[in-house]
């Protein structure tokens, strides 16, 4: 299955910039504002999930056939050595019942998404992932199986037999992982563990998602709004300080006030992290989360410090926004207002969309095409509604259409989150017509160079329409991209140093505590945002409100993706032979291989810091032709 965590692009978004009205919605002068029912909402908003089940009915039907299908998985234990045909048996017959949960657990991960209240969808997603935790028990001795034939008889067994040439990769990276492959009791415990595991990141994301109550504000108009996680981004990015402020103090007080639950639930999670790497014997969490896909841990600490030595730029942008804005202070939330004096107005869905194709016909009238059909056809769900799930993230299931979570502005924020997550769903469309389903799940390391790309495109469309047009116009595209490199460069990369420092805390035995916890977010602020910053009591509970510290070192791979993209995207905007058709193959490769083999096929290397150098290096000269902009302005 692919899922792409949400908030992605988590300026980029975490949260997602959401308009409060939606279309047709009206209200009475000085009416309290309130989010919108899913019910009211026009249907061609919203994802097809008729398209995976006719009904839940159906689902549950499946499910009952399903669960009889894993224990028949049981058959296949000890005979995988017998010969090339068992083998590739075994393969069919666990990826066939595979598909078919993948199926399951998107439909029901969907249905709960819509409205994180409804306790049958709530009940249907827990009883997927239960169903997958006895899916990892029921074939948990497997690996220790094919970890017990001999390398040399496995490589034989695919000259002879046709089919496991499919599997061939499967195969070999099976064998590089045999130091830390368990027995067959141990990985069954380990698999019996996931669901209990989970439990944490599960409490805390219904905490966040379903029973967080957050305080009214008064908006620019003058009418009381009580805050969502969408309005917070519309309203932080406010041309009215106040507002901005009461919106901030106002969600990070509100997650100040759920600190030690949420703090818990993450030290639980940490645990967990460790808990696997040490029974599987590595040395750290770091080390046996980026095993997985064979990336050098280095890859990991050379981001952190190319970033680090190259962030002056970053405090001088943030000096340059106080200055610009005319402020007396620099506050966290005054990083997000535009820098333009009038910036671009309302962008309804229909204009995104249309944005958004025009923007990556530099990759061709396939990619184009296929792009329009999907979003004729019921991927995306478009609109925040009440107690849809914040943020934004492509879902799927080999074989499904992709689906695309949004909680969409009628703003330009909310078009280059369209952006990036077509840019998902696209690199899943086309992994889905070349791989078979062994080689579908293609690495987060890759993937978000898929989306990241798609926004690189979107903003050279923007600068082109800009050029040699009015200044204010340019200062706006410009300090867009600025921000846009804060949201999924500098603030990743704060995020990942913060991820890792958090750990090994804990691998030393320290705790994490909310006071600690604060302690090192609000370092890492001054370190990354520079001494203007002001650094606001509740800007250090920030830390409770990024789910992405549940998914076990997840986010430094939103600025590595980045810039692979920046690389590839210049390629491409060049016309440099053969770009368009290397990054189309590279959507096409899957999970075939490695990423970072991919990556250099596609012509980047991620294990230099070449490519994180030369984003920061493009970072400090878009400082300078802002600086420029504004004196002259």
């Amino acid at each position: 299955m692919t899922r792409i965590r949400g908030g992605c692009r988590m300026v980029f978004l975490l949260w997602i910039a959401v308009c409060a009205i939606l279309p047709g919605a009206a209200r009475a002068e000085g009416e309290k504002v309130a989010a919108v029912s899913r019910a009211a909402i026009d249907d061609r908003y919203k994802w097809n999930v008729a398209a995976l089940f006719a009904s839940d009915e159906e689902w549950e039907a499946r499910f009952g056939r399903l669960e009889e299908a894993i224990g028949a998985l049981e058959k296949y234990r000890g005979t995988l050595s017998r010969s090339p045909s068992a083998l590739l048996e075994w393969f069919a017959a666990r990826d066939s019942v595979a598909r078919r949960y993948d199926m399951l657990s998107v439909y029901a991960s969907l249905r709960a998404d819509e409205d994180t209240r409804v306790a049958l969808y709530q009940d249907m997603d827990a009883r997927a992932s239960r169903l997958g935790t006895l899916l990892k028990e029921k074939t948990s001795w497997a690996d220790p199986e094919i970890a017990a034939i001999d390398a040399d008889t496995l490589r034989a067994f695919i000259a002879r037999k046709k089919g496991l040439e499919t599997y061939r990769f499967h195969i070999e990276d099976g064998i590089r992982r045999r130091a830390h492959v368990l027995s067959p009791r141990e990985e069954e415990l380990l698999a019996m563990s996931g669901t209990a595991l989970a439990a944490p990141a599960k409490i805390a994301g219904m905490l966040r998602n379903a029973d967080m109550e957050f305080p009214d504000v008064i908006d620019e108009e003058g009418r009381e709004v009580t805050l969502t996680p969408g309005r917070f981004e519309s309203f932080r990015a406010s041309a009215d300080a106040r507002l901005r402020r009461d919106a901030y103090i106002g969600m990070l007080g509100a997650y100040e006030g759920k600190a030690n639950t949420l703090a818990a639930a993450l030290s639980g999670t940490v645990e967990a992290h460790i808990f696997h790497a040490r029974a599987r014997g590595f040395d750290s969490s770091l080390e046996a989360s980026l095993f997985r896909n064979n990336i050098p841990p280095e890859v990991y600490s050379s981001l952190i410090d190319a970033v680090s030595k190259n962030i002056e730029p970053v405090h001088r942008y943030v000096a340059l926004r106080k200055k610009a804005l005319g402020l007396n202070e620099i506050h966290y939330c005054d990083l997000y207002p535009s820098l333009a004096e009038n910036p671009p107005g309302a962008v309804s869905w229909d204009e995104a969309v249309e944005k958004v194709l025009e923007c990556v016909r530099p990759l061709g009238a396939e990619y184009a095409g296929a792009l329009r059909e999907g979003l004729r056809s019921g991927w995306v769900d478009v609109y925040e509604n009440e107690g849809k799930r914040s943020g934004a993230y492509s879902n799927g299931a080999h074989g499904s259409m992709p689906y695309i979570l949004l909680n969409f502005g009628d703003n330009i924020d909310g078009v280059f989150t369209l952006a990036h997550e077509t840019g998902h769903s696209m690199h899943s469309l086309l992994t889905g017509r070349r791989q078979a389903y062994v080689n579908s799940d293609y690495s987060t390391f890759v993937a978000e160079v898929a989306s990241t790309a798609n926004e690189a495109l979107l903003q050279h469309r923007l600068e082109e329409d800009a050029a040699g047009g009015e200044t204010d116009a340019r200062i706006y595209i410009l300090d867009r991209f600025l921000k846009d490199m804060m949201g999924t460069v500098i603030r990743q990369t704060m995020f990942a140093d913060f991820e890792l420092t958090m750990h090994e805390m804990a691998e030393r035995g320290e705790s994490l505590t909310p006071d600690a916890l604060c302690t090192v977010y609000a370092a890492l602020v001054r370190k990354y945002y520079g001494p203007e910053m002001v650094i606001d009591p509740e800007t250090a509970y920030t830390w409770a409100r990024i789910p992405h510290f549940f998914y076990n070192f997840y986010v430094f791979q939103y600025a590595t993706s980045y810039a692979a993209s920046y690389a590839i995207a210049e390629k491409i905007l060049a016309g440099e032979p053969g770009a368009v058709e290397k990054y189309l193959g590279l959507l096409a490769e899957g999970g075939g291989d490695y990423p970072i083999e991919e990556l250099k096929r596609a012509g980047v290397d991620m294990t230099t810091p070449a490519p994180v150098e030369a984003v920061m290096r493009a970072f400090a000269g878009a400082v300078n032709r802002l600086e420029k902009l504004i004196d002259a302005s």
